[in-house]
């Protein structure tokens, strides 16, 4: 950083960058979801084990990103997802 650039001018560019990429993920995830649930599962091909173990890292993922989100929310000194929105984890 040089003495003329200020924290700001790291944060709202980085932030502005994060909530483009959290929008495009919001409508591939949105997508996903809507092709999915459409989808007749009694006329769906057996499931691969490779698509059950590819479904449980894209969980954990998911999983991660939220507390990763939750981490920028604190750091910015907004308040967190409501309970009511929050996603319920299994006890480790």
């Amino acid at each position: 950083m040089t003495s003329t650039e200020t924290p700001s001018d790291f944060v709202h560019p980085a932030i502005e960058a994060l909530l483009v990429a959290v929008a495009r993920a919001a409508d591939d995830l949105r997508l996903f979801h809507d092709t999915v649930i459409k989808a007749t599962i009694d006329q769906s091909p057996p499931f691969p084990r490779t698509a059950v173990a590819t479904t449980s890292r894209v969980i954990e993922h998911l999983k991660e990103v939220d507390e990763d989100l939750r981490k920028v929310l604190i750091a910015l000194g907004l308040p967190e997802t409501p309970p009511d929105r929050a996603t319920t984890r299994p006890a480790p």
